[in-house]
């Protein structure tokens, strides 16, 4: 049965090169930086590879763990992630493959497992059909991620009609609901890292195509990639807070959910630690700890519905994410 699966469902190693979307293509880029970049895209589809190739869920995640560096083994299992969503929700009679993985050998890469299940969604006709009932197996604070792994996916393998064509378009896809729609564009805003190799100007010139309300959240999704993903220098960094202008609290926003995804992964990285001490001026440990508490500040706080507050806790986080920075720029206005 998984020689099968391979067969018929496996993605080939030349499938995450950047000359296959055409990244790269329409401006300079940094040789170095955009090798980086397409290392990533290599070693998630090794893992969703590896994924459809092994029988047992113990024997993957330590397949993962001893086979990528900590810095991008966090990948393997994101593609780990889509590889089990696309066999559930191709298998409704037994989709729970997904859900044994992220509470058992990979709950320590839960989040980005999460993320990859939205690029599943994506991939197949009737994924957003059953996504509703799907995500409902899940922790809601776990099914958050699929949105934005749904975005990811349409940046880059459609830019065309969700980047490129995008200030003409209304939106996200129809149908979503509030939460949803902020999240698919954090996950569209992070797929820039790739489709614009990494460099500021062009990412700001893209985030600035969309309608003024959908901006906020693509700028976390950049801060989000900038700090987990990495690749490009200080300098491009000290660029992107330039660059956001009035939406520097909400790159700033991002970073924490990047230092939380490697703190709980155990998988930390130098490009981690840069960009939590050069954009928000913590230490990883302390930018992850910051968002884990303000999660559990939001899902305690009985002032909210129980059910609006599982349901919309992302808006609330953010908010609130936003809403410290902002405070802190006002009592250290001339703050770095």
């Amino acid at each position: 049965m998984a020689a099968t699966r391979l067969r018929l469902l496996a993605i080939p190693p030349e499938a995450a090169s950047f000359s296959s979307f055409g990244f790269g293509a329409a401006g300079p880029c940094d040789a170095e930086v955009r090798g980086r970049l397409e290392r990533v895209l290599e070693v998630f589809v090794e893992g969703y590879n590896l994924a459809l190739a092994r029988r047992g869920q113990d024997e993957l995640a330590a397949a993962l763990r001893g086979r990528f560096d900590p810095h991008h083994v966090g990948f393997a299992f994101e593609g780990a992630g889509m590889a089990y969503a696309l066999l559930d929700l191709a298998t409704p009679w037994r989709a729970d493959r997904l859900a044994a993985f992220v509470g058992g050998p990979g709950r320590d890469h839960d989040y980005i497992a999460m993320v990859g299940a939205g690029l599943a969604i994506a991939r197949l006709p009737w994924g957003r059909r059953r996504w509703p009932s799907y995500a409902r197996r899940f922790d809601p604070l776990l099914a958050w991620c699929m949105a934005d792994g749904y975005g990811f996916h349409q940046g880059v393998f459609a830019p065309g009609r969700y980047v490129r064509e995008s200030a003409e378009r209304a939106g996200p896809p129809a149908g979503l609901a509030p939460w949803a729609r902020r999240l698919f564009d954090a996950g569209l805003g992070r797929s820039l890292w790739w489709s614009q190799v990494a460099v500021p100007r062009r990412i700001a010139q893209a985030i600035g195509s969309f309608a003024e309300e959908r901006r906020a959240e693509m700028w976390c999704g950049i801060g989000t990639a900038a700090a987990y993903a990495g690749g490009a220098g200080d300098e491009a960094l000290g660029e992107l807070r330039e660059l956001a202008g009035p939406y520097l609290p909400d790159l700033l926003s991002g970073v924490p959910f990047a230092a939380r995804m490697r703190d709980r992964g155990g998988n930390p990285s130098p490009a981690t630690d840069r960009a939590c001490r050069l954009l928000l001026g913590r230490s990883p440990e302390a930018a992850s700890r910051w968002l884990a508490g303000t999660v559990r500040e939001v899902a305690a706080d009985e002032s909210i519905d129980r059910h609006i507050r599982l349901r919309d806790a992302y808006l609330e986080v953010r908010r609130r994410l936003v809403e410290e920075l902002r405070q802190h720029r006002k009592e250290a206005p001339h703050a770095s």
